[in-house]
């Protein structure tokens, strides 16, 4: 049952995060960005076995092994410790987001990918 609910909390983060995007709030876009690939990346370890530690490096390193075993067709280690990076810059100093050569559609790709994922583990 929590498994669920955590697929559908990872969606709506995403979906939440394309809001923002759309409404012109880049903050806003990378918080709920970082928090749906958290949550997904978190869900998908646990079905795997894989330990996160509640820890969003841990998560990063997570998904690498995901990618490395197969369980992911994109290696989205990165794209984690990005966002986390780029969502403590713009709340904290109120930058916009530096997606280093992604875009947001990219960004968006790639955590709908997660949260299908996640949805299958989910089942």
């Amino acid at each position: 049952m929590i498994v669920n609910s955590g697929a559908t909390l990872a969606a709506k983060h995403l979906e939440r995060a394309r809001q923002g995007f759309d409404a012109g709030d880049e903050t806003a876009a990378v918080v709920w960005s970082s928090l749906c690939a958290q949550v997904a990346i978190a869900l998908i370890a646990r079905e795997h076995g894989v330990d996160t530690r509640r820890d969003h490096f841990q998560r990063a390193s997570a998904a690498r092994r995901l990618f490395d075993t197969g369980v992911l067709e994109k290696d989205v280690g990165d794209l984690l410790i990005r966002l986390n990076e780029e969502r403590k810059c713009a709340i904290y100093d109120g930058r916009a987001p530096d997606l280093r050569g992604r875009t947001w559609e990219d960004v968006f790709d790639v955590l709908g990918y997660l949260v299908e994922v996640a949805g299958r583990s989910a089942q």
